[in-house]
C-alpha cells in the first residue's frame, strides 16, 4: 500500500472493543479481558479499549482548551518548546507556519516539573491549567498503557519478573498533534502516511474529528472512530522485537479531515536510554525460533530515518534491519 490515496478502500466496519473499566487482577473478568486484549494485539498489533482514563471533564480540558491554546501560539514560540529536540519527532515538528501537520512533544509528562518547564518556555507567565490537564492525562493514560502491556505479556506466557522489568524499563512521551485544514477539501488526502511506530506502545486519544486508520489482514484499512470513552493502543517495532514477533507492529495512517482541524494526543512508551534490546527468553523456543537479532534502538531509529529505511516504511523495516533466518543469518 502506498502512503498516498492509492485507491485502497477504508472499511467503516465496527471495530471490537475491550472494556477495561474497574478490573481487578486475578479475577475472571481480568482473565477474560486479558484474553481479548492478547488476541487483538497478537493478530493486528492494536486493541481498542473502553476506559475512563479520559473522562468527559478531562477530555474537554484537553481538546477544548489545552490544545487550542497551544496551537494558537506563534510559530517561533512553538518551535522553541522542545527540550530534547535532538532529531525528528522529539520536539516540535512543523517546518513552516502553514504546515498541515504540527506536533509538540513533552518528555516524561507524568512529572509535574517537566510539564512546568515545558509550559514556561511557551508561557513565561505560566499556565497552571495547561499543566494540570497534561499531567492528569499522562498519569491516567500511562496506567492504561501499562495495563494493556501487562495483559498482553501475561497472555503470551511471560513470567511476572520479566513483565515487571519490562514495565519499569520504559520512559514515555506525550505528543500533541494538530492536523490542519487540508488544502484540497474535495479529496481523501493522506496527511500521515502508512507506517509502524518505532516505539514499544502508543495510546492514541482522538477528539471528535476522525481520520485514524489501521491496517488488518490482506492490507484492508479500518477506520478507528473517535468515540468518547475509547482509546486505541498500538504496538510498535520495539514490542515486536521483545515479543519475538508475537505482536506485530500496527501499520496505521491518518487521512486528512474534510475541512476541519483534527486534534489527537499520543502517549508513547519506549525503552529508556539506548540499551541493546532482545527477545524475551520465555518467547523463544522450538516452536518460536528467534526472529530478530538484538539491536540498539538508536541505531535502528537512525536506520528508519535513513533513505533506505524510509523506502521500507510500510514493509517491515525491523526485519530488514535485524531480522534472522532459521539458520541464524541476517535477512
Amino acid at each position: 500500500m502506498g502512503s498516498g490515496d492509492d485507491g485502497a478502500t477504508t472499511q467503516l466496519m465496527k471495530i471490537a472493543k475491550v472494556d477495561l473499566r474497574g478490573l481487578q487482577s486475578n479475577t475472571m473478568a481480568w482473565a477474560e479481558a486479558r484474553a481479548a486484549v492478547t488476541a487483538s494485539m497478537a493478530a493486528h498489533g492494536y486493541v481498542v479499549v473502553v476506559h475512563d482514563a479520559l473522562d468527559a471533564e478531562l477530555r474537554r480540558a484537553l481538546f477544548g482548551r489545552a490544545l487550542p491554546e497551544l496551537y494558537a501560539l506563534p510559530f517561533d514560540t512553538k518551535k522553541s518548546s522542545g527540550a530534547f529536540s535532538n532529531g525528528p519527532h522529539r520536539g516540535y515538528d512543523g517546518q513552516v507556519p502553514s504546515e498541515v501537520l504540527e506536533s509538540v512533544a513533552i518528555l516524561n509528562p507524568v512529572e509535574p516539573g517537566n510539564v512546568r518547564d515545558f509550559t514556561g518556555r511557551l508561557w513565561p507567565q505560566g499556565n497552571p491549567g495547561f499543566c494540570d490537564t497534561i499531567v492528569s492525562f499522562a498519569k491516567n493514560v500511562l496506567e492504561l498503557a501499562q495495563t494493556v502491556e501487562r495483559m498482553t505479556l501475561e497472555g503470551l506466557g511471560v513470567h511476572e519478573e520479566s513483565i515487571a522489568w519490562q514495565l519499569f524499563s520504559q520512559s514515555h512521551t506525550a505528543r500533541m498533534m494538530l492536523y490542519g485544514t487540508p488544502p484540497d477539501k474535495e479529496t481523501s488526502n493522506i496527511s500521515l502516511g502508512a507506517h509502524p511506530d518505532d516505539q514499544m506502545t502508543t495510546v492514541i486519544a482522538q477528539h471528535e474529528v476522525g481520520g485514524l486508520e489501521v491496517q488488518v489482514d490482506g492490507g484492508r484499512w479500518l477506520a478507528v472512530p473517535p468515540e468518547p470513552g475509547t482509546l486505541i493502543v498500538i504496538g510498535g517495532d520495539q514490542l515486536t522485537l521483545v515479543t519475538n514477533g508475537r505482536v506485530p507492529a500496527c501499520i496505521h495512517r491518518v487521512r486528512a479531515p474534510s475541512g476541519r482541524e483534527r486534534f489527537s494526543v499520543l502517549l508513547s512508551r519506549r525503552r529508556k536510554g539506548d540499551p541493546i534490546m532482545r527477545a524475551m527468553d520465555e518467547l523463544v523456543d522450538e516452536d518460536h525460533p528467534l526472529m530478530y537479532n538484538p539491536c540498539s534502538h538508536e541505531e535502528y531509529r537512525a536506520f528508519r530515518l535513513s533513505e533506505e529505511g524510509r523506502k521500507l516504511r510500510e514493509h517491515n523495516p525491523l526485519k530488514a534491519f535485524c531480522g534472522v533466518e532459521k539458520d541464524g543469518s541476517k535477512e
